[in-house]
């Protein structure tokens, strides 16, 4: 980052590379699979940081404060696609609603594909910061302080949103199994 400070081209291309895969991953888990909106978040992140290199501070460590960069750009971004959604309601078609993909079709090959399917469906309808936080845990395997400190919260507040996640996805799992078997018994 020194170097990148100093207008080194190749340093920078090298810092990217290094770390595109996982600021485009964590971009994808906050916008709940959306690829082309991740893509732009990844983007901007390291424009940003081209840009603006003096914005990292050597006190923290560049991953981690990476992951509260693209955090905060995913973040505000999708608030401003929700705010836009808002008023555009009226122009939503069915196909384009969560759940409703020829990725979700019923005719899966097998089984263990459509509990994949079944498990992104229930962790995209996670609450960003729920999303972000296990991925961030269990995904790119950061220790919960790293992690924490990567959505700028508390050790306790990443417990908290793990502990929720977890049980939301796992809640939402069981009801859709439990309404998976009652189907297939009719």
């Amino acid at each position: 980052m020194v170097r990148v400070a100093e207008g080194d081209e190749t340093a920078f291309e090298i810092l990217m590379r290094r770390h595109e895969d996982n600021v485009f991953r964590l971009a994808v888990r906050v916008f709940g699979g959306d690829a082309d909106e991740a893509r732009d978040v990844a983007q901007d992140v390291f424009i940003r940081l081209w840009e603006n290199p003096r914005a990292w501070k050597p006190t923290a460590l560049f991953s981690t404060w990476l992951y509260r960069v693209t955090m905060n750009r995913a973040l505000n971004r999708l608030r401003m696609k929700h705010v836009k959604s808002f008023f555009s309601l009226s122009d939503v078609k069915e196909e384009e609603l969560p759940g409703t993909t020829a990725a979700d079709a019923p005719d899966r090959k097998s089984m263990e594909d459509e509990e994949k399917i079944r498990f992104e469906r229930e962790f995209n309808r996670l609450p960003p910061r729920q999303r972000a936080a296990l991925h961030l845990r269990y995904r790119e395997e950061l220790p919960v302080e790293d992690a924490a400190a990567a959505l700028g919260v508390s050790v306790k507040s990443m417990e908290s949103l793990l502990y929720r996640a977890k049980q939301t996805l796992r809640a939402r799992l069981q009801r859709v199994n439990e309404k998976r078997s009652s189907n297939n018994e009719q």
